[in-house]
C-alpha cells in the first residue's frame, strides 16, 4: 500500500489530475442523481433544471480542456526529452 501511495507523491501533477477528475465525476454525478427526482416539480423546477444543466455543460468543458492540455504537456515533455537524448 505504501508504494502506490509513494509513487503519487513523486508525481504531484499527476495526482492533482487524478484528483481534479476524480471531484469532477463525482459533481457529475451527484448532479445526476438530483436532477433525477426533479421531473417531479413541473414548470416550477425548470430554471433549476437548466441552471444545472448549464453547470454540468461548463463543468464538461473544463474537463476537455484539462485533458487537452495535459496532453498538450505531455507530448511537449516527451518531445523535450526525445530531443536531449542522444542518438546511437
Amino acid at each position: 500500500m505504501m508504494r502506490p501511495l509513494l509513487y503519487l507523491w513523486r508525481h504531484p501533477r499527476r495526482t492533482g489530475f487524478i484528483i481534479f477528475n476524480l471531484v469532477v465525476l463525482a459533481i457529475l454525478l451527484a448532479w445526476a442523481l438530483f436532477t433525477s427526482s426533479m421531473a417531479t416539480e413541473g414548470l416550477g423546477g425548470l430554471p433549476n433544471v437548466m441552471l444545472g444543466y448549464t453547470g454540468m455543460g461548463l463543468m464538461v468543458v473544463v474537463l476537455v480542456v484539462a485533458w487537452i492540455a495535459w496532453a498538450v504537456m505531455v507530448t511537449s515533455r516527451h518531445a523535450h526529452h526525445t530531443e536531449q537524448t542522444p542518438e546511437r
